[in-house]
């Protein structure tokens, strides 16, 4: 069973096995350093702890431009638990910490989680200006009493596995490729809202989401997709856009999903997952009402098969 917590303060663990880094999607890339990680952890009894950040590093500074999430600072437990991580660490990322050189950091987490190794990935480095490059902790070995494990990058169809590329292909409509390299689906967790009533109108009842304002925008568009509300899952098709046939000014990007099972009458206000499995199309205007459902049931039957 997987325990959060949001600081070092209280934590007080005897022994462990700990891997840091920004662990933005959880993707193949991670899973390579995370699985003989929690082998290792297992062959000497020590629990495993991730420590990561919240927002992420490059989210604070705005490096490359202003990034957003492939998953959740809450939606990560999901991930990492059935993995057999037993402990989450997300830090508040903020100036004084990242103020803090790598021996400051280093001595709190030693304090806090005890850890017998530390497991990181390529090019990885911590603290202030970035200098804990991963010479400078091997540095702090002999003093901390720990031993540092350095996992190479994975590489899949001739790159490396990375959220750059990930976030990449969810930006321009790639979604195979991009669930491909995430090793599971692309989702968004949010609460059903009231929308327009359009779709009934046009008899074709659609749930609607606000897109997380946090997460990485996928391309917009209409895509099949698995929907899951409660226990129930649902097969869907799901347009993520400014709906143009009846909005020519609007800006704000809106979900709307129409579910090919009949589901209860009052979904409002319930949690739904979606889980993107293929893009089917690019959103557009249409000349008419009409012009717009032909091509929906179009959009149906095709998300039908990718599905079935």
């Amino acid at each position: 069973m997987l325990s959060e917590y949001h600081s070092f303060s209280s934590l007080h663990l005897e022994k462990t096995c700990v891997t840091i880094g920004a662990f933005d999607g959880i993707h193949l890339g991670h899973r390579s350093l995370l699985d003989p990680f929690i082998d290792y952890a297992e062959r000497l009894h020590l629990p495993t702890a991730v420590v990561t950040f919240d927002p992420l590093p490059t989210v604070f500074f705005q490096r490359n431009g202003i990034q957003k999430n492939i998953i959740l600072p809450e939606e990560r437990a999901s991930i990492l638990s059935p993995l057999g991580i037993q402990y989450l660490i997300t830090l508040k990322f903020d100036q004084k910490l990242a103020d803090l050189s790598p021996h400051e950091f280093i001595s709190e987490m030693k304090h806090a989680l005890n850890m017998e190794s530390i497991w990181v990935g390529m090019n990885f480095s911590l603290g202030k200006n970035r200098s804990g490059t991963t010479d400078v902790i091997r540095g702090l070995m002999q003093e901390f009493n720990f031993s540092l494990y350095e996992v190479p990058q994975l590489t899949l169809d001739g790159d490396v596995v990375s959220s750059t590329r990930i976030r990449g292909l969810l930006t321009t409509g790639n979604i195979r490729e991009a669930n491909h390299l995430l090793g599971y689906s692309f989702f968004i967790n949010n609460e059903i809202i009231h929308g327009e009533a359009r779709g009934r109108k046009l008899g074709i009842p659609t749930i609607n989401m606000a897109y997380p304002e946090k997460k990485v925008m996928v391309a917009k568009g209409v895509y099949a997709t698995r929907i899951t509300i409660q226990d129930d899952i649902y097969a869907a098709v799901t347009n993520v856009g400014t709906r143009p046939t009846f909005h020519d000014d609007e800006e704000q990007v809106v979900i709307e999903s129409f579910l090919m099972e009949n589901a209860f009458n009052d979904l409002y206000g319930k949690t739904a997952r979606i889980e993107f499995v293929e893009y089917l199309r690019t959103e557009k205007k249409f000349p008419s009402a009409k012009d717009l459902v032909d091509q929906i049931h179009q959009d149906i039957a095709e998300a039908r098969e990718i599905l079935s």
